[in-house]
């Protein structure tokens, strides 16, 4: 009987997906779900386990110091498991990517298991995948780096459906779900592909892109030279690859009509695939960026083309010349 693999497509970091990614887990838990891969190494899931079995938080502390500066160490994410274990307390993680984080989490892991135990052939496989990955990432190309990623996510995938016997929810980065999607690199085959063309009988792909499901936290006011404009709030991004600020906060004006269209340029985009929300031709955004809690610049991007490599692009708006 083929089952059914609910698999949803997120950008990394961001405060309002989080959030819309525990309300999805939490209706399908409340359905009988239990089984939630993730895009995380093996032997980070294992540890998560464990840690949902625990009583206090020394576990997850240190899966935190491990991966301190990754787009998936951010307090949303981290809030996003602690209600996990306070609601969804029956929930097994799987970790289907590669062994990121293989000499501290995946040699600490290693400690904790039998030699011989399956768990410790796993988690030995998955550390390999990582210094594969780096190496070819290092020594290769970037292009070359990420198939092999592909192809490991979907054997580890595959592997972990075929352990268990239910219909699954996954929650990975967008580029491993839609081939479309920016940040794939041009890879002909990611995670996605390559599950339909090895099990294409036995799992039944259910795709969603959480950008689609994205409503405002709020609604605030922007004042932009002196007009008011209402504007949708949609959270704070984590900005760990950024040096100059810790968070983006993301608002996109309402009713703004073509006021922004003609308006000087400067050669500063953001693709499609940093936004947790789908582009549209002519849409605004108003971006702050924060350090130590505080905002301390504020730029406008408008939605304003198409790119073969980044797909939809926005430009930032010259504010000196409006």
């Amino acid at each position: 009987m083929t089952r059914k693999a609910y698999l949803y497509g997120e950008i990394h970091g961001s405060e309002i997906v989080n959030l819309k990614e525990f309300e999805i887990w939490k209706d399908f838990y409340n359905r009988g779900f239990r089984h939630l891969f993730m895009e995380i190494p093996y032997f980070e899931a294992q540890f998560l386990n464990i840690w949902m079995e625990s009583e206090d938080d020394s576990i997850l502390n240190e899966l935190w110091s491990d991966n301190e500066g990754t787009a998936g160490n951010s307090p949303f994410d981290r809030d996003f498991f602690a209600k996990i274990k306070l609601l969804c307390p029956k929930t097994v993680f799987h970790g289907t990517d590669i062994g990121h984080a293989y000499g501290t989490t995946g040699k600490r892991f290693l400690k904790t298991v039998s030699s011989d135990s399956e768990e410790y052939h796993f988690a030995a496989e998955n550390i390999e995948q990582g210094k594969n990955f780096y190496e070819i990432w290092k020594n290769s190309s970037e292009e070359e780096a990420d198939s092999f990623r592909e192809n490991a996510m979907a054997e580890n995938f595959i592997r972990e459906f075929n352990s268990i016997d239910c219909d699954i929810v996954g929650f990975y980065g967008e580029a491993h779900v839609f081939s479309e999607c920016v940040g794939n690199f041009g890879i002909s085959e990611n995670m996605r592909s390559l599950l339909l063309k090895h099990c294409g009988k036995e799992i039944e792909i259910v795709p969603e892109l959480i950008k689609n499901l994205i409503n405002p936290l709020s609604v605030e006011e922007i004042e932009i030279k002196g007009k008011r404009y209402p504007a949708g709030y949609f959270g704070k991004v984590y900005t760990p690859f950024d040096e100059t600020c810790e968070f983006i906060e993301i608002f996109r004006l309402n009713d703004c009509g073509n006021e922004f269209i003609n308006c000087p340029q400067k050669e500063n985009y953001i693709p499609e695939a940093l936004y947790p929300v789908p582009l549209n031709d002519g849409d605004v955004f108003v971006i702050d960026s924060l350090k130590g809690g505080k905002s301390f610049l504020r730029q406008i991007f408008i939605c304003c083309g198409f790119s073969e490599e980044y797909g939809k692009i926005t430009a930032e708006i010259d504010s000196e010349a409006l």
